[in-house]
């Protein structure tokens, strides 16, 4: 058997890198590395499942874009699953026969457990679960990562150089990976529908529907930069806002008349939840079927 060798983290643009699933969430992933400068283009693949979209990416990215997982993977030292959580286990029985050993699988696959992964894969493959969000795109997002059995620190430093070329990093318990699905992956759909329904505001209280957009995104990314700069507490800084007798107070009053907050937690606890379902199906549909017995003769 080929010996591991270790990947450093500090030659991170010698990796060549097969992104499998050139989707919505594959393709922001290979946008971020080329816009980052630290990955030539040469050094990536990415494999679609028809020819006619394979050629249309490589025009207009400049990458390779193949039709074959396994001949994508055959050579690279970073594979990032991106596929669909019910083609998932498929794609991994496709490559598990040519994947270097000194390979890291990165999987972004809501559905799939690290363990899933590996025992797929076989062996004793390094394995580390990514969940960005789509922030990602703009250097913005957030990616939590947890790693599997056989993943030395040095692959969740490759890893977590890679990712934060888009945004920051955490490193978490791979029980959280439910609860970071929602929190983080799922609920920047939640903001929009937040931002939209002030933007509503805003044109109802006469306000140009694009005076009233930028408003209200600068608004929420004022108000998360500040979170994020002083480290305070949500409540504190709404109570700087929220003087007494004042329009502001009246405003949350009508907020928690309608029950945003605890409509938020529940769409938080909603969304873990499905994400727990979904992996449970995906076992579920690989589970062999129990054996038929035989019907008993007739006399």
């Amino acid at each position: 058997m080929e010996s591991r060798n270790t990947i450093s983290a500090g030659s991170c643009s010698d990796h060549r890198i097969a992104i499998l699933g050139c989707g919505e969430m594959g393709s922001m992933i290979a946008q971020a590395l080329l816009r980052s400068g630290r990955y030539a283009r040469e050094r990536i693949v990415a494999t679609v499942k028809h020819a006619k979209k394979a050629t249309s990416i490589a025009e207009s990215t400049g990458i390779k874009v193949l039709t074959s997982n396994a001949d994508a993977t055959r050579e690279a030292d970073i594979v990032i699953l991106c596929v669909k959580p019910q083609q998932a286990l498929g794609v991994l029985g496709q490559i598990s026969g040519v994947l270097k050993p000194s390979a890291i699988v990165v999987s972004i696959v809501t559905a799939l457990s690290s363990a899933d992964i590996e025992q797929c894969v076989g062996g004793t493959a390094r394995v580390v679960r990514a969940m960005p969000n789509t922030a990602c795109r703009v250097g913005a997002g957030m990616t939590a990562l947890c790693r599997g059995t056989y993943a030395e620190p040095d692959c969740m430093s490759t890893v977590g150089e890679m990712f934060g070329l888009m945004g920051k990093t955490a490193e978490v318990d791979e029980q959280w990976m439910d609860a970071v699905t929602a929190l983080s992956a799922s609920s920047p759909a939640f903001m929009y529908v937040i931002l939209e329904a002030l933007t509503d505001g805003g044109v109802r209280a006469g306000l140009p529907r694009e005076l009233a957009a930028l408003l209200a995104s600068q608004a929420m990314f004022g108000a998360a930069s500040m979170q994020m700069e002083e480290a305070t507490h949500p409540a504190l800084l709404k109570g700087e806002v929220t003087t007494p007798g004042g329009c502001t107070i009246d405003g949350i009053l009508e907020l928690e008349a309608g029950g945003i907050r605890a409509t938020l937690i529940r769409a938080i606890s909603t969304t873990a939840a499905k994400a727990r379902q979904m992996r449970v199906a995906v076992n579920d549909s690989q589970a062999p079927s129990s054996p038929q017995l035989p019907s008993p003769a007739r006399p």
